[in-house]
This record gives structure tokens, C-alpha cells and sequence, in this order.
């Protein structure tokens, strides 16, 4: 009777290893595409929401220069509402500009100078009893209910074009930059820039 051998043939340890390594860098490939779209998503929600705030924030400084027009034939005084109030927005200054839900102001827009930029819980933003976003104001706002991780601020800077190889500055214009910042994962900005003329007189 003759012996009869075994066709059938095991695995071997370095082929299991092996198999193991590449079905190990596709569960991580699967992985990473499955974070990458979440990170994206994200990043995208937080864009739309910031980029909203700033544009926001623009319309109300041509609220506050059309509201100057219409009673004070002005076009960058701070508080349209008061004749008395002659404060102007300065250069390379920092504002704070929202909505003033409070009631009590004669002119519906707020603003506040921001004195310390690195302070940059001053103009950190929250939400209100009412999902309206405001500023914590380094936590002296009341109204605050939910602490955001946006940080939103406009910066106020001269117009300026060169002529002859000489800058020049526009007297009757100035420069809003609307910026915010978030740090979800890492640390974003959005940037919206406008120039508010005097264009009456222009």
C-alpha cells in the first residue's frame, strides 16, 4: 500500500504576517479618509459661520457711516445718534462692532476698542439666551451663555496708494478689516477687508 501525500498546503508565518500588514494599512487608509472628510466638514461649517460673522461685521460699519450721512453728514463718527459724541474711528485702531440687543443705547450698533489684542478674551464671542452671538468681554457680559472659540475683532487702517514711488493716504476713506479667528484642531483665520469712503465728498 502506497503512502499517499497531502496536496494541501498551510499557511505560513511570514505570510500570515504579511497579509495581516496589508489588510492593517488598508483599515488605516479607510481610517485616514474617513478623518480627513470629518476634518473638512468641519472646517467648512466653521468657515461659513465666520465668514458670515465678518460680513456681518462690515454691515454694520456701513449702517453706522449711512446713519452719519443721514444725520450728521459725516461718514466715520462712532455714534451717529449723538451729535455730541464726536469720536471718530481712528486709525490702526481696533474695534469691537455688533448689535446692541440691550435696549438701552440710543443707536442699535455697539462698538468697543479693543486696547489689548493680546488679550484675546475681550473680544472672544458667546452665544445669548437667545442664539444670538455677542462678545464675552472677558467674561464681564451677562448675557453670555455659551463661550465660542471665535475671536473677532476689526482693525481700522489708512488707504494708501503709491504714486511716483511715494506712498500717499486717502483723508477721506479708511480701511475695515473684519478678522476672526477660531482654533478647532489648529488655529484659523478669515479675513474680510473693505474700504469705507467718504463718498459724498470724494
Amino acid at each position: 500500500m502506497k503512502n499517499l501525500k497531502s496536496n494541501k498546503k498551510g499557511f505560513s508565518i511570514i505570510e500570515i504576517l504579511v497579509g495581516m500588514f496589508v489588510f492593517s494599512m488598508w483599515i488605516v487608509s479607510v481610517y485616514l479618509v474617513i478623518h480627513s472628510i470629518i476634518n473638512m466638514n468641519d472646517y467648512n461649517k466653521n468657515y461659513i459661520v465666520t465668514s458670515n460673522l465678518a460680513r456681518e461685521q462690515i454691515e454694520l460699519v456701513r449702517n453706522i457711516r449711512d446713519s452719519n450721512y443721514q444725520q450728521l453728514k459725516k461718514y466715520n463718527q462712532i455714534n451717529p445718534a449723538n451729535a455730541e459724541y464726536d469720536a471718530v474711528f481712528e486709525v490702526w485702531k481696533s474695534y469691537i462692532i455688533e448689535n446692541d440687543y440691550r435696549g438701552i443705547a440710543d443707536f442699535p450698533v455697539r462698538v468697543t476698542e479693543v486696547t489689548n489684542l493680546a488679550d484675546k478674551e475681550m473680544y472672544r464671542m458667546c452665544l445669548d439666551s437667545k442664539n444670538r452671538y455677542t462678545y464675552t468681554y472677558g467674561w464681564t457680559n451677562p448675557d453670555c451663555v455659551k463661550e465660542l472659540q471665535y475671536y473677532s475683532y476689526v482693525t481700522v487702517s489708512p488707504v494708501e496708494f503709491t504714486e511716483w514711488a511715494t506712498t500717499k493716504t486717502i483723508s477721506d476713506a479708511l480701511k475695515f478689516n473684519a478678522k476672526i479667528e477660531w482654533n478647532i484642531r489648529w488655529k484659523h483665520t478669515f479675513e474680510l477687508p473693505v474700504i469705507i469712503a467718504d463718498w459724498k465728498r470724494l
